[in-house]
């Protein structure tokens, strides 16, 4: 049986289109795929950045939180007063702490001069009053030091002054807030003196 001319070609044309479909389907199912952002989000979106968690500031020793709360003490007027542990001492009014590095039971606090030469800082632990005369009295007569004066101060506190070349080094011991006792040391150049509240600041010291 022949068919007719025109539909030969007809039904050629729809074969011809079936497999133009055939082939072209996944290319056409590719393209709306890359196109359909909910289908891979990670490819779409760009890679979460890594955040690390703040540091928090790290305080030296428990300053930060042992002195937070802490009201400064009631002083007698000209005194500046240390909150942890609690003591006033007088200052010339450019000096004021530069690092505190403190705990509960034992710590130090420097304090800006303002100058290179000149050194002020208050150290405190249980260690009773005898005992830290004798490290101090070895300190000021180790080496090329010289222990050339000491003496008392109200309160059973104690004093000293001592050199070691171009430096002179003044050192108080008293009784601090129980158990504790405080020292205080202060070194500077009598060539390039410092203010006279300074050297004496040592001396100074009161508990509230």
């Amino acid at each position: 049986m022949r068919f007719p001319f025109a539909t030969t070609a007809l039904l050629s044309l729809s074969m011809l289109a079936l497999s133009a479909c055939a082939k072209d389907a996944p290319k056409g199912t590719a393209a709306v795929a890359s196109t359909d952002t909910t289908a891979s989000p990670s490819a779409s979106a760009p890679p979460a950045a890594v955040v690390s968690p703040p540091s928090a500031p790290v305080a030296p020793g428990e300053s930060a939180s042992a002195t937070a709360s802490v009201p400064l003490p009631t002083c007698p007027r000209g005194l500046t007063g240390n909150p942890v542990p609690a003591f006033c001492i007088k200052l010339p009014p450019s000096y004021h702490v530069k690092d505190a590095r403190i705990t509960a039971d034992k710590g130090s606090i420097a304090y800006d001069t303002g100058v290179t030469t000149d050194n002020l800082m208050i150290s405190y632990d249980a260690t009773p009053i005898p005992a830290q005369i004798k490290d101090v009295v070895g300190e000021m007569k180790f080496g090329g030091d010289k222990l050339e004066k000491k003496g008392d101060l109200p309160g059973g506190a104690k004093w000293f002054r001592g050199s070691h070349e171009d430096y002179e080094r003044v050192v108080t011991l008293l009784k601090g807030p129980p158990p504790l006792t405080l020292k205080c040391s202060f070194t500077y150049k009598p060539k390039s003196p410092p203010p006279k509240e300074a050297i004496d600041a040592c001396k100074s010291i009161v508990l509230p």
